[in-house]
């Protein structure tokens, strides 16, 4: 009976780090993209806040992994991050928002989830479905964010609502 509690406490409290992991990650998302609405600078701001500062050289940030020059951050602080953000995807030029859309599930400090990013230019929607990573290191702060999506795709989609808006803008 004793050796059956013993087995059964690392099993438990392994559990319960892996909840309170997911919870990290989930709100280091949300952060950046609250629930039903539009991401802000703001949300951007709150998100960028809640990078590792004791884990900086570890940082790695891929939107999308292998996206070549521009879309991979490594060694970065806060104010990094927030100029990338206002730089490809500045939430005062461009509404979006990002949805987790699977379970979020947990291995070490690393949770991963499928997600879905939707803009809204004008009368034109895009959307685009990706597989998201993300470390947090002890204290829930964001250390990797490794985003896989299709960016041809995206851009393709993106190119098309740009045209629409420019025939639009003729009539």
């Amino acid at each position: 009976f004793h050796l059956t509690c013993l087995l059964l406490i690392p099993a438990t409290s392994s559990a319960m780090g892996a909840e309170i992991i997911r919870s990290q990650c989930i709100n280091a998302f949300e952060l950046a993209f609250p629930k039903q609405q539009w991401t802000t600078e703001n949300d951007l701001r709150a998100f960028v806040d809640n990078v590792s500062t004791d884990r900086k050289a570890d940082t790695y940030f891929a939107c999308p992994l292998g996206g070549g020059i521009g879309s991979e951050l490594s060694n970065f602080d806060n104010a990094d991050l927030l100029e990338w953000f206002l730089t490809a995807f500045n939430p005062n030029v461009l509404r979006y928002t990002e949805i987790i859309m699977s379970e979020v599930s947990v291995v070490n400090n690393v949770c991963s989830m499928d997600k879905l990013f939707f803009a809204s230019i004008g009368n034109c929607h895009v959307h685009a479905m990706s597989r998201l990573m993300i470390e947090v290191d002890e204290d829930g702060k964001l250390v990797r964010w490794l985003d896989h999506f299709d960016q041809e795709d995206l851009n393709q989609k993106m190119g098309v609502c740009n045209l629409q808006l420019g025939e639009n803008d003729e009539l």
